[in-house]
């Protein structure tokens, strides 16, 4: 399936979306140093080319209806989260929420994958399920983290999968090999949870580097904001599996 990426950062989701077998067509981010990494993966060849937008405000969804898929995003979660000051979906940034709602109604997809702070659940997450429902989406949720994958740290995030109503969910078919699968398990069984030997035994060609680009700070606000992209994989899975058995039960 062809994914849309709204707010996508230094493309955790993007690589996640790859792990399921997806492929994004389009992404939309304005911090400059995240498009640059963006860009650079593009030239390493570890992600697809596709075309980078810088600003969701002035994105026009329309041209990506029967194209898109899946619009994917994490949209800020500094007035939603319990280091900010409480201001929820009315607060400047998180309530880029009404943007992203905004392109989803543009686009039409078949699925809407959400990502934020699970303070959400209190600061917001029934405004959120209200406006995917008041657009014809039914919607699922769950709270995981990192740490539940076996990663040493905790990283919990909420994560919301919607389908359109009257869309006939498919049997999810994971795409990876057995091979492949068995790397992403073994590597905790090998390296246990220990932070040093885990950051020490990264050196597949998705780990994180610097890439001549100095700004340490732009790198470090980068990886705190972006997703895991086994966590983001596994939340589609579950909550997926999941609506397909509600749609049965219908």
């Amino acid at each position: 399936m062809n994914e849309l990426h709204l707010f996508a950062g230094a493309g955790g989701g993007i690589l996640g979306g790859m792990l399921l077998g997806h492929r994004t067509v389009c992404a939309v981010e304005i911090e400059p140093y995240c498009r640059q990494v963006l860009l650079q993966r593009q030239r390493d060849e570890i992600l697809p080319w596709f075309p980078i937008w810088d600003d969701i405000q002035t994105f026009d969804g329309e041209p990506w209806r029967g194209i898109a898929d899946i619009v994917c995003g994490g949209f800020p979660c500094q007035d939603i989260s319990a280091a900010g000051k409480g201001a929820g979906l009315e607060g400047k940034r998180s309530g880029l929420w009404g943007e992203m709602a905004r392109v989803v109604s543009d686009v039409r997809p078949r699925y809407v994958f959400v990502e934020n702070s699970p303070v959400l659940t209190i600061r917001g997450l029934g405004t959120v399920l209200r406006d995917l429902a008041s657009m014809g989406y039914d919607a699922k949720w769950c709270v995981l983290g990192a740490e539940a994958l076996g990663f040493p740290h905790k990283r919990e995030r909420i994560w919301i999968v919607a389908h359109a109503h009257g869309l006939r969910l498919e049997a999810y078919r994971d795409t990876r090999s057995s091979r492949e699968i068995q790397e992403i398990r073994s590597s905790v069984e090998t390296y246990g949870t220990d932070p040093k030997l885990w950051l020490q035994s990264t050196s597949s060609k998705y780990h994180r580097s610097n890439d001549g680009y100095t700004n340490r700070v732009d790198r470090f606000k980068a990886i705190g904001n972006g997703q895991v992209p086994a966590v983001a994989a596994a939340a589609w899975r579950i909550l997926n599996g999941d609506l397909r058995k509600r749609e049965g039960k219908k």
